[in-house]
């Protein structure tokens, strides 16, 4: 058997009763040590980092309105006004005289240079592991704030009755649970809890963006 077959036993794609005798014994091994680790992270406590991420955001500014949009809102702002018949067709073509010497907004195409420093910019995403026991279930789902609360990442059950899926995520903090047999919303045990605002409960998990290279 090759390494790759002890890693489709990890993932649970694979039954370790057709490995080798040498290869299963291998395969226990490293079950044991994963074990191990995943046994020392639930001992050690999450820090709240949401407080040194918000201060690391940047801040919005927000952009000026342009001369045209604020002529156009007072235009079509109401107010009571009394015209006498004359008076209200001169307005009627004042008011169309006007708006066709606003000059429509340009959409100015971004440059290259300008596209290189923005994907730059942008941080890498960071790689997460979660996690769920939970023997009792059929299939299990993750949905939080980045995915729209849709469960759209579906756990593997490695072990029996231990789910778990490997998700992409930014610097920043993010709000999860876990979907249990498409209607039971579950939150992590492992992980800080926050109210939903809707009487249960929800995960958190603040992840901090890498140092910037000296």
């Amino acid at each position: 058997m090759t390494p790759d077959s002890i890693h489709l036993c990890l993932d649970g794609e694979a039954s370790p009763e057709a490995l080798s005798p040498e290869s299963r014994a291998r395969f226990a091994q490293m079950e044991a040590i994963l074990d191990m680790a995943v046994r020392e992270i639930q001992c050690t406590p999450v820090p709240d980092l949401a407080p040194v991420i918000m201060q690391r955001l940047p801040s919005r500014q927000p952009m000026p309105v342009p001369v045209w949009q604020r002529v156009l809102a007072w235009l079509w702002m109401p107010r009571p006004v009394r015209l006498r018949p004359a008076y209200a067709l001169g307005g009627a073509m004042a008011f169309a005289l006007a708006v066709m010497l606003v000059p429509p907004p340009v959409a100015h195409a971004p440059t290259p240079q300008a596209m290189t420093v923005a994907t730059e910019s942008s941080p890498p995403a960071m790689y997460v592991q979660f996690r769920l026991e939970a023997p009792e279930a059929s299939q299990v789902a993750l949905a939080g704030s980045f995915t729209d609360w849709q469960p759209r990442y579906v756990l593997h059950e490695t072990v029996p009755g231990v789910w778990t899926v490997l998700v992409p995520l930014q610097p920043g903090v993010h709000d999860y649970a876990f979907v249990v047999d498409g209607e039971r919303w579950t939150p992590d045990p492992n992980a800080p809890q926050v109210d939903d605002q809707f009487g249960g409960t929800n995960s958190r998990l603040s992840l901090a963006p890498p140092n910037p290279a000296v």
